[in-house]
């Protein structure tokens, strides 16, 4: 059964760049999973017109539509007068639910201010979903076998009322919906253009689809389909073909992979950055438990704390310089002595906008390696600003590291 649906994202910030849209990314995977995706999605302004427009194309084109934003109680907040207006409804005043704001107001302390009255208005025939995390309850109506909800803007709201309420509506109105079933394989150390050249899509299954998500610095491939069983058979092709490449599936990020296979293997880590000041650890503490592994590090920037904080020879800078491999090695392995961790990652290099020559262009990096005593070095030419450089080299850094412990493990 082949259900359309389409999200109306309403909110100025939204089209000024203020606010990413969060919510659309939630319902995406949501009614996916209820195997209504979404065929399209509409951002509009906060206002009448734009709402009336968009309502119009949409109730025409999907069976399911859903809008978000505009149901506060300021008077920017227009969704749900357009709304009523568009399906030629009146907007009633709901005693039960203007207790309801009120009694939420009282068990905060909170006086209730006149203008929230508006939230208590509800389209005639519509029905109010109720909204345990904040004021703005939101809407559904239903007209033959299409169905319309209004939703909040607020994520956390929008999602709770969806969850606990949308969910179940739309699962008893079209139980027949196929579920679409998706798996991320992400990848590293290959392009875009490169792994598309390895796997083809005319060599899995039929009725998957295949898409190529190109990542700040490394590639995720999507498979997608209706049946988990040939997902499943899918994804076993691609690893025969391209598996050198592939680090992790769906939720997995490259901190907590490092850090779940460092628990594993009871070694702990300590870092030495350079170009990246400290983004690195940053990436790595912020995965929880990460105290178990992680040891400490050092941001050394300058030439001097390189020499004093980890004892590289200044030789080796005169020489080869603070960007190459000579220096990236001295830094791991001086931070090695300094934390006597098992596992130490260097990173040095030129982040830009300025700093490069033909011989180092910016984006240069080096990356250092301490692995239970043995040491060695990579090196990456990174494209990019500034702040995209710095989280490819971090980013790189832990995967680099990842695919030697874990060939280490498997071999």
């Amino acid at each position: 059964m082949n259900v359309r649906s389409i999200v109306i994202s309403i909110g100025n910030e939204i089209l000024l760049g203020r606010t990413l849209n969060g919510n659309l990314a939630f319902l995406g995977g949501e009614l996916s999973r209820l195997g209504i995706p979404i065929h399209r999605c509409i951002c509009i302004k906060d206002e009448a017109d734009e709402i009336y427009r968009a309502l119009k194309e949409a109730w025409q084109d999907a069976d399911v539509v859903i809008t978000t934003g505009g149901l506060g109680p300021t008077k920017d907040d227009i969704t749900r007068a357009s709304v009523a207006d568009f399906f030629g409804k009146k907007l009633i005043f709901n005693e039960e639910l203007w207790q309801y704001i009120g009694d939420m107001f009282s068990r905060r302390g909170m006086k209730m201010p006149a203008s929230n009255r508006v939230q208590a208005m509800v389209p005639s025939g519509f029905s109010v979903l109720q909204n345990e995390r904040g004021t703005a309850p939101g809407l559904h109506y239903s007209e033959g076998n299409k169905h319309f909800f209004a939703l909040q803007g607020v994520p956390s709201e929008m999602k709770h009322i969806f969850s606990t309420q949308i969910a179940d509506i739309l699962a008893e109105a079209y139980p027949e919906a196929e579920e679409v079933f998706q798996r991320d394989l992400h990848t590293f150390n290959i392009g875009e253009s490169a792994l598309a050249e390895i796997v083809h899509e005319a060599e899995l299954p039929q009725n998957l689809t295949l898409a190529w998500l190109p990542q700040t610095g490394r590639v995720d491939l999507r498979i997608y389909g209706s049946d988990m069983r040939v997902l499943d058979e899918a994804e076993t092709i691609v690893r025969k073909k391209a598996g050198k490449f592939i680090w992790g599936v769906d939720q997995d990020d490259p901190p907590q992979c490092l850090v779940s296979l460092l628990k594993e293997r009871k070694l702990t880590i300590a870092i030495a950055e350079s170009c990246t000041g400290g983004l690195l650890q940053k990436y790595l503490s912020d995965v929880a438990g990460v105290s178990e592994v992680f040891l400490g590090g050092v941001v050394s920037y300058s030439n001097e704390a390189k020499i004093s904080l980890l004892k590289v020879d200044p030789a080796i800078i005169d020489q080869y310089g603070a960007v190459s491999a000579e220096c990236a090695q001295a830094m791991a392995e001086g931070a090695e002595r300094l934390f006597g961790s098992r596992v130490t990652i260097s990173v040095t290099g030129i982040a830009g906008p300025d700093g490069g020559s033909p011989e180092k262009p910016v984006g240069t990096v080096y990356f250092g390696f301490c692995v239970a005593g043995k040491s060695f070095t990579e090196y990456k030419l990174l494209f990019g600003d500034r702040e995209s450089i710095r989280h490819k080299a971090a980013e790189a850094a832990i995967l680099l590291l990842y695919n030697t412990l874990k060939g280490a493990q498997d071999a």
